[in-house]
């Protein structure tokens, strides 16, 4: 199914990429905000949740009839877990913050539905923290991993009669493949304001 994914999403974005060369007249910047629930694929066996709650915004271009391109930074929720012992405690936190760019390559169903595939790189910063917590003390101990991805998806996008606002919900995957995640999968839904 992956690779299903990866060829369909390479073939489309490259297919509307030519769209920018027959309908350059049709430059349409745009800003945006989306929600998202993520769920990820841990590299090492943990208790912590997989489910991720996130928010994006965003800013980008629509180029043409079948070409985009998108800005993007994302901040997700915490994760916690605490394992409580006689005289101690551990406080574990993992989140995630992402920025990069994604190429939208975009297929009209109707005037106001469009299917749309994208193709992106971004930053994943990976934060993991430690809280020893005992009677006397407590000690925390921090770090981060910087990772640089590749990420794939597809989605729908309904444009509004006015032609000012949008609203689309988009599934990603990205390998992340550092020492805390392995992938995410990304579902969100959002809004953008066309200019």
């Amino acid at each position: 199914m992956k690779k299903i994914l990866i060829l369909s999403t390479i073939l489309f974005t490259t297919a509307a990429h030519a769209g920018i060369y027959t309908n350059t007249g049709n430059f349409r910047p745009y800003i945006g905000i989306d929600a998202g629930l993520n769920i990820a694929d841990y590299t090492y066996k943990t208790e912590l949740d997989e489910t991720y709650y996130s928010a994006t915004i965003n800013a980008g271009a629509r180029i043409g009839r079948n070409f985009g391109v998108e800005l993007f930074f994302t901040h997700s929720s915490t994760n916690e877990l605490e394992n409580t012992y006689d005289f101690s405690a551990i406080n574990h936190e993992l989140y995630y913050m992402a920025y990069g760019f994604d190429i939208y390559g975009y297929y009209n169903i109707t005037n106001e539905f469009n299917f749309f595939t994208t193709f992106g790189v971004a930053n994943y910063k990976t934060y993991n923290k430690y809280t020893y917590i005992n009677t006397l003390t407590e000690t925390s101990e921090k770090t981060d991993e910087n990772d640089v991805s590749t990420r794939i998806g597809i989605g729908l996008m309904y444009t509004f009669p006015s032609d000012k606002v949008s609203a689309l919900i988009k599934y990603q995957y990205t390998p992340i493949n550092n020492e805390m995640i392995q992938t995410m999968s990304e579902f969100s839904a959002g809004f953008r304001y066309n200019f």
